[in-house]
This record gives structure tokens, C-alpha cells and sequence, in this order.
């Protein structure tokens, strides 16, 4: 789960471009507002979406004006994500220890449809196995997997040991990624509810999970864990390809456009940007003040938006890759 404290200053609205030709577009932050823990584009790439315990907003792009906002019958907000025909939209959250939920809203109409009420703890992640169903992982340790139109639990997996924080369904067959506190990467076959392997090689809890764009051969992803490092994994053979340390512990971790880097937001406020098969930081970019807890990769711009304490948000136009 993406930690949320609340430590930084009131910033101005700049742009700056570093000796590598990244732009930094900011905007600025307002005293007193939460943090943003999670941030989702729409598939169009014409707006994004953001949580924090003020709710759902979305924003226009790339100017990051405010295009309306979403009411949600809960606190503590964690995650957000768009169907893939873009006409679900699930938020999740809960309260610590007592209850986690996921809204699920139309789209674009923004009309709350369901209420999905199975976990026991905060829901940290959720992504969609199809237009109908959702996966949803939790800090009870446990990941569910609903049928959003019959508001039914098809099947709970149990196997973690401590919560859940992120999770993923890999594009080229029915399988199921699962990380969390407990340090592991876990593979399930979502067919007959299999866990197929579970891999542990860090040393310390994992925050992210992030899947690379398809492309040919084995499919890969990579974690961000509070050991600094990032580790890049084929899962659907159990291997780790190798990995990165880093000199902040990154939060949250994307891949870019076109596959060919990574992304990490850190609790120094920066982003590392890292070249996966030399394992190699190619940049260090200061993006906000205080701790960045989120970040998302535009589908066709180029850029990345991040976001974390105080509500604020940068895009920071990469170089090419």
C-alpha cells in the first residue's frame, strides 16, 4: 500500500527543463489537502482520474483542470480503475480493520451502480479481468474476484500472509498477480483458482506491481519494494530477471509508452527513471515536495503524471526513449 503521511510545503506553479530535455509542468498545491494515492487515465488519454480522502476527480489533460468529481460513500481511498470498454469505473478504500468496499460508477454518466462490500480491511488495489469482472485486493490479506453485473463474489484467494497491495492480470492468459506486505510476487491460475507459484525474493514489503506493454515473448512485470529495489520478473515461469537498487524507496512504479522504461515515484519526491535491462538509473527528476505516492504513464504523449502529498499533481514530459 501506498503510505500516506502528509509532509511538504506550499508550492508555486514552475516549469523546469533539466540538461536531459524532460519538461516539468506543476501545479499548485493548496495547504491542508490529502494526499493523492492513486491516479488512473482515461482510455482516450484526454483525462485523468484521482483519489485521496477528498473523493474522486477528474481532470482534465494535459491542462489538469478540474472537470467534475465524484461523490463516494466511504473514506481512506486507495485505488481507482477503468474498465476495459471505459464504461466502469471502480474506486476502492475503507476504513483500517472494519471494512473495505469498491464503488463501481457508469462512464462517462458517473452514476454510482454497485457497491461491492466482501473485504474486512482497507482495499489497497483493483483491476478489472474483464468488462464484468473485478479482481480487488485488501490489507486482510485476502484478493476477490466479483461479477460487478450480478453484485455477486465469485471466488475469495487465500494465500498471503499479510495484506495485499497490488495486483494484475496478465493480457496473454487467465492469470492472476497478486504482491504484498508479506514481500512475495503470487501467480494464480484465475481458471480454476490455482496458485500456481509464489516468489520471494525481496526483503521487505512490496508497494507496486507493474505490468510492461505487451510485446513478444514471455510477458513481464516489475515490483517496488520498501528494500529500494525494483525487481523484474517473467511469471509465468517464476523467474527474476534481475534488479535495481535504488537510492529512495520507490512507492509506486510505472512502465513507459512504449515498454522500454521504468518509471518510480519515491518518498524523496522524485522520480527514477530506470533503463530494465541495464538495470541503470537514467534520471533523477524532482517532481513534488514531500512524498510521491502515484504515478501513470499517459497512453500516448510521452509523459507521466505524479501525485502524492498535499494533493499535488506534476506531468513531466520524458525524454525519448
Amino acid at each position: 500500500m501506498k503510505s500516506i503521511r502528509q509532509n511538504c510545503r506550499f508550492t508555486q506553479m514552475i516549469m523546469v527543463v533539466n540538461l536531459l530535455g524532460t519538461a516539468c509542468y506543476a501545479l499548485p498545491a493548496v495547504a491542508a489537502n490529502p494526499p493523492i494515492a492513486d491516479l488512473a487515465f482515461a482510455h482516450d488519454g484526454k483525462s485523468v482520474f484521482t483519489v485521496s480522502q477528498s473523493g474522486v476527480q477528474q481532470l482534465e489533460w494535459p491542462s489538469l483542470r478540474k472537470l467534475r468529481a465524484l461523490e463516494v460513500s466511504f473514506a481512506n481511498l486507495h485505488c481507482v480503475a477503468l474498465s476495459p470498454n471505459g464504461q466502469r469505473l471502480a474506486v476502492g478504500g475503507g476504513d483500517p480493520s472494519e471494512f473495505g468496499a469498491v464503488e463501481i460508477f457508469s462512464w462517462p454518466a458517473g452514476d454510482k451502480v454497485v457497491t461491492l462490500n466482501g473485504h474486512t480491511d482497507s482495499v489497497t488495489s483493483a483491476v478489472w479481468k474483464d468488462n464484468g469482472r473485478l479482481f480487488t485486493g485488501s490489507l486482510d490479506r485476502a484478493v476477490m474476484l466479483y461479477d460487478v453485473e450480478q453484485e455477486e463474489l465469485i471466488h475469495t484467494y487465500q494465500g498471503h500472509s499479510r495484506g495485499v497491495t497490488g495486483l494484475g492480470v496478465l493480457e496473454t492468459g487467465p492469470t492472476l498477480l497478486s504482491v504484498g506486505q508479506d514481500q512475495s510476487l503470487r501467480v494464480w491460475e484465475s481458471k480454476d483458482n490455482t496458485l500456481l507459484r509464489s516468489l520471494s525474493q525481496h526483503t521487505r514489503p512490496i508497494h507496486a506491481l507493474a505490468q510492461r506493454p505487451q510485446q513478444e515473448g514471455l510477458p513481464m512485470v516489475a515490483t517496488a519494494s520498501k528494500d529500494r529495489t525494483i525487481r523484474i520478473w517473467q511469471p509465468t515461469i517464476g523467474r527474476m530477471m534481475r534488479y535495481v537498487r535504488l537510492e529512495s524507496e520507490p512507492l509506486d512504479i510505472v512502465w513507459t509508452q512504449r515498454g522500454e522504461q521504468l518509471v518510480a515515484a519515491c518518498v524523496d519526491g522524485q522520480l527514477h527513471v530506470v533503463d530494465p535491462v541495464e538495470v541503470t538509473v537514467l534520471q533523477v527528476i524532482p517532481a513534488i515536495d514531500g512524498w510521491a505516492y502515484a504515478v501513470a504513464a499517459h497512453p500516448n504523449d510521452g509523459s507521466v503524471l505524479v501525485a502524492g502529498a498535499n494533493g499535488q499533481l506534476r506531468r513531466i514530459a520524458l525524454a525519448s526513449e
